[in-house]
């Protein structure tokens, strides 16, 4: 695997970015304000969304309301993470790291990402924990009872990887992994990540914390994002078959 962590054509890899990226603190408060913006937006969306409609909100873990809230928020946290890019004199997609991977890296992202799904389903089974988490059912239920599953696959299975993995293995890879600390990059943003899924007990967080390094590891060690990102895509489409699996077999 290549560890050039810059393959982008643009900029030409001998006229390098006009400035270095945003430091740590800066590359915090970005991500921060990207976040809150795009919270801030979907919120927004949503209310206007849901006036004059008579269908409660059921509960924290509505599939109507994560689907609407996922369109209306990814985009606008790009945007902000791209106008910060910007800011630094650098092409958006350069900073960001969305540079396709060869093909070899390809597999073998594959490779990992069915042996880490693997051995987490194995872990849960064996602790006779639920493979498919009760609030995933939740989600599920009730996008399906409100004609919105389609929507809640999408926004869970493309577009929720794609805004995750912009952010961290994106935006705050490329502030917080200066040379020689890229490694402390991948295990914070790790961390980061993980504390996040809030949603999940604290063996579904460390697993997400293990997700998160082996995806760091790739976007170190290949330089893109958009590999990540592939990987993401697979990881929560197989956990999305697995909730139709329990759905429709196993009520």
């Amino acid at each position: 695997m290549s560890l050039d962590t810059d393959r982008s054509p643009q900029p030409p890899p001998n006229r390098p970015p006009a400035s270095p990226p945003w430091g740590v603190g800066a590359t915090l408060a970005w991500t921060v304000t990207a976040f809150a913006v795009s919270m801030v937006i979907a919120t927004a969306v949503f209310g206007l969304w849901s006036a004059g409609r008579p269908r409660p909100v059921s509960s924290a873990y509505d599939g109507v309301v994560i689907a609407i809230g996922t369109f209306a928020s990814v985009p606008v946290q790009i945007a902000v993470l791209s106008l910060a890019a910007q800011l630094r004199r650098w092409p958006a997609a350069r900073y960001l790291g969305l540079v396709v991977p060869r093909r070899a890296e390809v597999i073998v992202a594959v490779v990992a990402v069915i042996a880490l799904n693997l051995t987490f389903d194995a872990i849960l089974y064996i602790s006779g924990r639920d493979i498919v988490p009760p609030f995933q059912v939740e989600v599920w239920r009730s996008a399906a009872d409100a004609g919105w599953l389609l929507a809640l696959i999408v926004a869970i299975v493309v577009v929720a990887p794609i805004g995750e993995e912009i952010a961290f293995r994106g935006f705050l890879f490329r502030g917080w992994g200066k040379p020689g600390w890229e490694l402390h990059a991948v295990a914070a943003i790790a961390l980061a990540w993980a504390l996040l899924h809030i949603q999940y007990d604290w063996l579904g967080m460390a697993q997400i914390f293990v997700a998160g390094l082996v995806l760091g590891w790739f976007r170190w060690a290949t330089g893109s994002t958009i590999l990540t990102i592939g990987m993401h895509i697979l990881v929560n489409c197989q956990s999305m078959f697995e909730t139709w699996i329990k759905m429709e077999f196993f009520p």
